[in-house]
């Protein structure tokens, strides 16, 4: 098969699927959109009685405050946008981010083997050549297995998320699902907004709230279970990174590329991790963007005899 013709039917696959996904969602996403305001509201109302023990506080600042104030003095007050308009200035936003990458991923699947000529045209030596057909070969193989372990992590965290959400009564409990689901690919902002959008459902759902916060409470309780003993067993210690390394990673991409800098910027840094480790030269920085490594012997002593020589000092104190 031709590689266009395969490219072709990949993404009509890929876009009837999230036309599917849009279509039995839609309904839950824009009675959400909707009702922002009142969510808001209902949302305030019980925050206020959980901490209705500072309000006593805040009122005497705001007495404190209009007492200085002098009279005549003109102020001037910056209404910001509601919820849904800012959601409605967004969308679109997205919605080309998605586009672009789309179409990027159709091109890159219709060249076929073409970066691998390339690769093996522009490098100068036999042995160079072999170099980065192997590197070319490692990226490709790392990243297909990391999208698909990931992707199965993420379908069985939304899965199970889907059906606790359920039993708890939560309205839209697919909703919740596919949203853990998309959430998790995006490395620890995505996890933190699931567990907000899940507190402020409950909040607004249940009364009293113990009822309120349960289900954000299992929401993280799974998601940290799945953080720390499902993830580092199916994807192993060689598709780990530094964490410090992967958070930077993640603040540069959203800042170049938005949404989809996000959701890229941990295969990325795999990318960059593998090209370092088969690159003379850059084996140290490929060390770098990995993961906490036992130590030598050397090494260890060393770091030992630095804090004991800080700490020295503090002892004789």
């Amino acid at each position: 098969m031709p590689p266009g013709l395969a490219a072709a039917i990949l993404m009509i696959g890929l876009l009837i699927i999230l036309s599917i996904l849009f279509y039995f969602l839609s309904e839950g996403v824009q009675k959400y959109l909707s009702d922002a305001p009142t969510f808001a509201r209902q949302v305030r109302q019980e925050l206020s009685g959980l901490f209705g023990t500072i309000e006593p506080v805040l009122e005497a600042g705001n007495q404190i405050e209009a007492m200085t104030q002098q009279a005549g003095t003109q102020s001037v007050t910056i209404s910001e946008p509601g919820f849904v308009k800012v959601m409605t200035h967004a969308t679109p936003a997205v919605v080309s981010q998605i586009v672009v990458a789309l179409t990027l991923s159709f091109f890159l699947l219709a060249s076929g083997d073409m970066f691998y000529e390339k690769l093996v045209q522009v490098m100068p030596t036999l042995k160079d050549k072999r170099r980065a057909l192997d590197a070319a070969r490692t990226i490709e193989s790392q990243l297909s297995v990391y999208f698909f372990t990931i992707s199965t992590i993420n379908a069985i965290l939304g899965l199970v998320i889907g059906l606790t959400m359920w039993a708890l009564g939560m309205p839209n409990p697919l909703l919740f699902g596919l949203g853990a689901f998309l959430l998790n690919y995006i490395p620890y902002i995505g996890s933190i907004a699931g567990i907000a959008v899940t507190l402020v459902s409950g909040l607004v759902v249940f009364d009293g709230v113990i009822a309120g916060i349960l289900p954000a409470f299992l929401y993280w309780v799974i998601n940290t279970l799945e953080g720390q003993f499902l993830t580092p067993i199916l994807v192993g210690r060689r598709l780990k990174l530094n964490a410090v390394v992967i958070f930077i990673s993640f603040a540069l991409w959203a800042w170049v590329w938005s949404f989809m800098g996000m959701l890229l910027s941990t295969p990325l840094l795999i990318a960059a991790k593998v090209v370092s480790d088969n690159v003379q030269g850059l084996e140290s920085f490929g060390k770098f963007l990995a993961d906490r490594d036992d130590l030598s012997g050397s090494d260890s002593r060393l770091l030992k005899f630095v804090f004991r020589q800080k700490r020295k000092p503090l002892a004789e104190d």
